[in-house]
């Protein structure tokens, strides 16, 4: 059976169609694959922040209950009061002082469980699919621990300024020559 001479102009759609659908295919293969990668690093760069402030949080609660006790039935301005006439400690500091935590067996075990679970030597970096699901899973049971400890501690001394995107470590918190501002949620 010969080929229709008009073979040639009348599958001229499907033609164009199968062309189209390669060239869209390949690119779309290539920037599947880019958007991919940034979508997997805004992902990873969002878990491995909160890890990071949760941590941050573990080593100031830890910080607060090797505190000295005497200060806890003192005010603020007592405590700032005491450090300003210690001349060991800089000035710029004081405000940023937190008062200590009340040394209890249950805070202490959740936060060294929260400290655990945060530290980052024991995280897994790598994009595997049972790390990814290990450091999820890590990261859920840290936020939990978080707010558990939160809850008992009474009043989080963490979020000393608040805006409507959620908590703020304040600045006082770090040396001011770091001038590091750590916000808790995204945009």
């Amino acid at each position: 059976m010969r080929d229709h001479p008009f073979d040639e102009v009348l599958n001229l759609e499907q033609d164009y169609y199968d062309e189209g659908y390669r060239q869209g295919f390949a690119d779309g293969k290539v920037a599947g694959q880019s958007e991919g990668r940034t979508l997997g690093l805004e992902k990873g760069f969002e878990k491995f922040r909160e890890t990071g402030r949760l941590h941050g949080k573990s080593l100031i609660w830890a910080n607060q209950l090797l505190l000295p006790q005497k200060n806890l039935n003192h005010s603020s301005e007592e405590v700032a009061q005491d450090c300003r006439n210690d001349s060991s400690i800089n000035p710029t500091t004081v405000s940023s002082l937190l008062k200590p935590l009340s040394k209890s067996q249950r805070v202490t075990r959740h936060l060294i469980a929260l400290h655990a679970l945060v530290e980052s030597e024991t995280l897994s970096i790598q994009n595997t699919e049972e790390a990814v699901s290990d450091f999820d899973e890590r990261l859920k049971r840290a936020s939990i621990k978080s707010k558990l400890i939160e809850s008992l501690v009474g009043n989080n001394n963490l979020k000393s300024d608040t805006n409507e995107t959620g908590p703020v470590i304040s600045e006082s918190l770090y040396d001011s020559k770091m001038q590091m501002k750590i916000e808790s949620s995204s945009p």
